[in-house]
């Protein structure tokens, strides 16, 4: 579609302003079963997104397609919806930031990667993880790749455009003793191929499910507690979920009126910053608003809300960048969460608690959170530490709490921090206390 084209004829039809988004993607996905190519897919997917100003309102339009209809169905479909809408607050088609920080993150090392390369790597890593431990009894592997580009134009001259990539490689074994059965996995996420680790990767999944074997009940009461980076990632997101500043506005914000306070543990430091250069950049958001690297919480203090363009004229205030379009709607959201780490490593974070578990997992999040309260209820998966070491797995067990004061009771961070497929950036924590029930 010819965006200079769609800008000129919404013009022309009466649209005070308009913007145009059009988005590309490409997915690549196979995985093995037995030695064998179980699954090969590509997809190829394009979505055009419209949205303008007609008499005073604001509406919108999607669509897949792209021929010369196009142009008059996203107009009059921008012209109906507003024409329909009722919201008072006043329409905004952003005009554009002042300074932009564009980078190239686009991976041209894998966009060159050859197919049967990436096949023949799962095989050999399919190979690797059987040869590990006898107890081996089935492998599962899949490779999958996302390419991406946006371009984001508007009436008022604005010209974006973002490109990136990246792979990701999953492994998984079962493994077996007697009549015991358990399983764990892994996943990779980079966009440079040079960087993985065939044996460093399978060695550890591996092992992971080994030390699951004979697991042991706990007894159910409040344990000190180090969790690992994945299961911080999942809390952490879930707690920052309430800096939106449209959670604020409508009260079911945990932080309302906490701004300039104090209210996590000192320990406790996060950035947003979506200009890292990793498979997560992004320099403008989904209103065209240029991105920025900014502190959230410094030493518990909270500094600042994630506004988009509505919720920043409510306030009074600029939009932070946050703006996410899902459907028709421009709500807002985050990532590259980085979690300031600490000095100890994993091994000296058992030490500090001396005695209690290592929660390697969590899963029903969205079930077992109300977010409204920060109270959770979750399957988890771990080890009992004792005497500063890990010790035993444990069965059947989930944790319980509250985020907000999970995050006021951090005693120390690791040195440990990892890039989760969330998109934080964040280590192992250890905490003075934590429900377990078994």
């Amino acid at each position: 579609m010819n965006s200079k084209k769609f800008i000129n004829l919404a013009k022309e039809a009466g649209l005070e302003a308009s913007e145009l988004v059009i988005t590309k993607n490409t997915n690549l996905s196979f995985s093995l079963f037995h030695s064998e190519l179980d699954s090969y897919s590509v997809s190829t997917s394009s979505k055009i997104l419209a949205r303008g100003i007609y008499n005073g309102k604001i509406g919108t339009a999607t669509t897949e397609k792209d021929d010369a209809s196009t142009y008059d169905f996203l107009i009059s479909t921008i012209k109906t919806a507003a024409s329909l809408n009722e919201k008072e607050e006043k329409p905004i088609i952003f005009k554009g930031s002042k300074k932009y920080y564009k980078k190239n993150v686009y991976s041209k090392e894998l966009e060159h990667w050859k197919d049967e390369e990436k096949i023949d790597l799962l095989h050999k890593l399919e190979d690797k993880l059987k040869s590990l431990d006898s107890r081996v009894s089935e492998v599962e592997v899949q490779y999958s790749e996302n390419s991406s580009e946006e371009i984001f134009t508007n009436s008022y001259g604005l010209n974006l455009k973002n490109k990136s990539n990246y792979f990701y490689i999953y492994g998984s074994v079962v493994v077996k003793e007697g009549d015991e059965i358990k399983s764990g996995g892994d996943i990779f996420l980079e966009s440079d191929p040079s960087k993985f680790d065939l044996d460093k990767f399978a060695t550890k999944i591996v092992n992971d499910a080994v030390s699951l074997l004979n697991g042991k009940p706990i007894k159910n009461k409040k344990y000190k507690a180090v969790l690992a980076p994945d299961v911080v990632s999942s809390l952490l997101s879930a707690l920052l979920s309430s800096c939106s500043a449209e959670k604020v506005q409508k009260h079911s914000s945990l932080f309302e009126g906490k701004l300039n306070q104090k209210v996590l543990s000192k320990k406790i430091t996060v950035d947003e910053k979506p200009l890292t250069k990793n498979c997560f950049f992004t320099y403008f958001d989904d209103e065209g608003v240029a991105c920025k690297n900014k502190r959230v919480f410094d030493k518990g203090v909270l500094l600042t809300y994630f506004y988009n363009l509505e919720t920043a004229a409510k306030d009074g205030v600029e939009s932070t960048g946050n703006g996410s379009r899902s459907g028709s709607k421009i709500g807002i959201s985050f990532g590259n969460l980085v979690l300031k780490p600490g000095k100890l490593s994993q091994e000296e974070l058992f030490k500090k608690i001396k005695n209690g578990v290592y929660i390697t997992d969590i899963s029903g999040l969205h079930a077992g959170l109300n977010a409204d309260s920060g109270n959770f209820s979750l399957q988890s998966e771990g080890y009992l530490i004792k005497d500063g070491k890990k010790d035993s797995p444990l069965t059947l067990i989930t944790i319980a709490g509250n985020l907000f004061n999970l995050f006021n009771d951090v005693i120390a961070l690791g040195n440990d921090s990892k890039l989760t497929l969330s998109s934080n950036t964040v280590p192992s924590i250890a905490v003075k206390n934590i429900a377990v029930n078994s």
